[in-house]
């Protein structure tokens, strides 16, 4: 099976779509917080003016992007899979625990994605800020949400059979 068998108006050629465009703007956020950093650093070293609360931009930075990346790696199924058990099992049975692991998958993403909003409203009640630069700490939580309720949704639908992309065919 190629890509194209997934043409993009397909629900899996859609999640694979936003899937590609969340890890995009994940890549986009990291290149932001190194910048970020390296701008600091230079001016902690230069002139001795650090951005003010760094770490707490790249803290909130590290946590949004990495559950943006979290959805492409579900829809190309980069997760670690340990196939020593099913090496010799029929595609069936293969396929079976594919959509059981991808089945568990969605009830974890579901489940922190839940745990992130709890969070989140938690941080808005209580007007939580960050130490130096004041920022909301809801914000931060905030971002996470979309990342890790797309891979839920990824996962899904992928224990439902339906396919982002296709595997590679030594899988």
């Amino acid at each position: 099976m190629t890509d194209a068998q997934y043409p993009p108006e397909t629900l899996g050629g859609i999640l694979n779509r936003i899937a590609v465009i969340f890890a995009y703007a994940g890549g986009a956020v990291i290149a932001a917080v190194g910048l970020m950093s390296a701008i600091s650093i230079i001016g902690r070293s230069a002139i001795g003016k650090p951005i003010i609360g760094d770490f707490e931009l790249v803290e909130f930075g590290t946590a949004i992007a990495g559950t943006l990346f979290l959805a492409y790696c579900q829809t190309s199924y980069g997760h670690i899979v340990v196939d020593v058990f099913t090496l010799r099992v029929s595609n069936r049975t293969r396929e079976w625990l594919d959509r059981l692991g991808s089945l568990l998958m969605a009830v974890m993403f579901f489940t922190v994605g839940w745990r992130t909003v709890a969070g989140l409203l938690d941080m808005f009640r209580n007007h939580e800020t960050t130490m130096l630069m004041g920022v909301p700490l809801w914000i931060g939580y905030a971002g996470m949400v979309p990342g890790v309720m797309l891979a839920g949704v990824v996962a899904l639908a992928q224990s439902l059979g339906i396919a982002a992309v296709s595997r590679i065919a030594d899988e």
